[in-house]
C-alpha cells in the first residue's frame, strides 16, 4: 500500500510505501531564504505539520538544493537518519551537516536507481537551459512509480518512451504558476498547462497537488514575480478521478 501526506501547505511530503517511510523536502519551521533575505525571504501562511508527530521514518529525501527543499534548519531538528540527495544538494548540506550519511540519487538516463529499503529512487535532469532548471524525482516499488514534479517538468521523448515500462501510481506535482524575468530564472513554477501535459504523458493513478501555498513573503522578488494559484475546483477541472485535493489536515491519502 501507498501512503501519502502533506507536512505543509507548500511542498513537504511524508511517504508510507511497503517497509519504508521517507520524509520529502521537509519544511516545518521558520522561513526560507533565497541568497539573501533582501532578495527574497518565505514564510508558511498555514502552520505545518508538527515535528513530533511524524512517528518513525527511515529517510529524508531532498529533491532540490533550494532552500524551500533543502532547509536545513528544519533537518537540524529531525531524526539523524540518512539524506537521500539530488546530488546539487550535496556542497550545501555537506556545509550544513558535516558526517552526516548522505546518499547521491543516481540520474534515471543512466538507467541507476539507488536502493532503500524496499523502495529504489533516482532523478530525471530537467532539460531547461534558459530558465530555472528543476529535477524531477522517481520512487518506484517493482514496476509501480510514484513520480515527483514539484516545479512541473517537461519530459523528452526519451524519457516518456523509458518510463512507458513502468505503470505512474502517483503524480506529485506543481499547479501554480510563478514567473520570473527570464534574467532572474524565468518561468520556476509552470502551472497548470504543464501539469496537464504531464498527466497525459504518464496517465497516473492518482495527481496530488503540491507547491501552491500562498506564502508571506518580502524582497524584491516578490514586487517583481507574476504568480497565480489556483484553487481546489480549478485544478480539479478535466481531471475527474485521478485529482486527489490534499487540505492543511495533513491526514494519510491510501493508495492500494
Amino acid at each position: 500500500m501507498l501512503k501519502l501526506r502533506r507536512l505543509n501547505m507548500d511542498t513537504s511530503w511524508q511517504l508510507s510505501w511497503g517497509q519504508t517511510n521517507l520524509l520529502i523536502d521537509p519544511w516545518l519551521i521558520g522561513t526560507e531564504i533565497d541568497g539573501f533575505s533582501w532578495f527574497n525571504e518565505q514564510w508558511h501562511t498555514t502552520a505545518p505539520k508538527e515535528m513530533d508527530t511524524l512517528g518513525n521514518y527511515q529517510a529524508i529525501l531532498i529533491s532540490q538544493p533550494f532552500s524551500d527543499h533543502c532547509h536545513e534548519e528544519t533537518i537540524e531538528q529531525l531524526s539523524e537518519v540518512p539524506l537521500l540527495i539530488n546530488p546539487k544538494s550535496r556542497k550545501r548540506l555537506s556545509k550544513a551537516f558535516e558526517g552526516r550519511l548522505m546518499l547521491d540519487l543516481p540520474l534515471f538516463s543512466e538507467q541507476k536507481w539507488l536502493s532503500f529499503g524496499n523502495l529504489e529512487i533516482t532523478y530525471l535532469k530537467s532539460s531547461k537551459v534558459l530558465s530555472a532548471a528543476f529535477d524531477a524525482i522517481l520512487i518506484r516499488k517493482d514496476k509501480e512509480l510514484l513520480v515527483y514534479c514539484p516545479h512541473g517538468f517537461e519530459f523528452t521523448e526519451a524519457q516518456i518512451a523509458a518510463l512507458s515500462a513502468y505503470e505512474t501510481k502517483a503524480l506529485i506535482a506543481g499547479f501554480s504558476l510563478f514567473k520570473l524575468p527570464f534574467f532572474l530564472g524565468g518561468v520556476v513554477n509552470p502551472g497548470k498547462p504543464n501539469a496537464l501535459d504531464i498527466i497525459k504523458a504518464l496517465n497516473p493513478q492518482k495527481v496530488f497537488h503540491t507547491h501552491d501555498e500562498n506564502k508571506g513573503s518580502k524582497g524584491i522578488v516578490k514586487k517583481i514575480a507574476k504568480v497565480a494559484y489556483l484553487n481546489e475546483l480549478e485544478m480539479k477541472k478535466g481531471l475527474e478521478e485521478q485529482f486527489v485535493f490534499l487540505g492543511a489536515d495533513y491526514e494519510w491519502y491510501s493508495m492500494v
